[in-house]
């Protein structure tokens, strides 16, 4: 999955690239993709976000709404966002933290910022950054 994560980061560079990870138990085993919104979606306009999607993301509404329902389909829950940073380091920005609206899922960034990419795990809870650890089984 931390593969997974890594080449759609680097298929959307220089944008960043966003989705959902959902499971069961805290294992995840399902990655939905979600689309970037451009600048000139109106969805944009009431979140105050940069109009660059090389610094910001926002995700399709429609395709959020499509990967809960297959979630609920599969038994699954949501269980991590991820994004990334293909210019910065893995961690949240001001933004990332005022945009949180998840406090019980982990926030994954993907930084590209180095020769070796690299994927670090956040709980984001009242505007507190925690980091948490990333287990990956074979």
């Amino acid at each position: 999955m931390i593969d997974q994560l890594i080449a759609h980061a680097q298929a959307e560079a220089p944008n960043e690239c966003c989705g959902l990870l959902a499971g069961k138990e805290g294992v995840v085993s399902e990655m939905y993709q979600i689309a970037n919104l451009p600048a000139e979606d109106p969805a944009i306009a009431d979140l105050k976000v940069p109009p660059d999607r090389r610094f910001r993301y926002v995700m399709d509404p429609k395709e959020q709404l499509r990967a809960f329902k297959e979630m609920r389909k599969g038994g699954t829950e949501l269980l991590a966002i991820y994004h990334s940073h293909p210019h910065s380091p893995a961690y949240p920005s001001a933004t990332d933290v005022r945009l949180a609206f998840y406090a019980d899922v982990h926030y994954l960034i993907i930084s590209l910022e180095k020769e070796k990419p690299m994927v670090r795990a956040f709980r984001i809870i009242d505007q507190k950054i925690t980091e948490a650890n990333i287990e990956v089984s074979s």
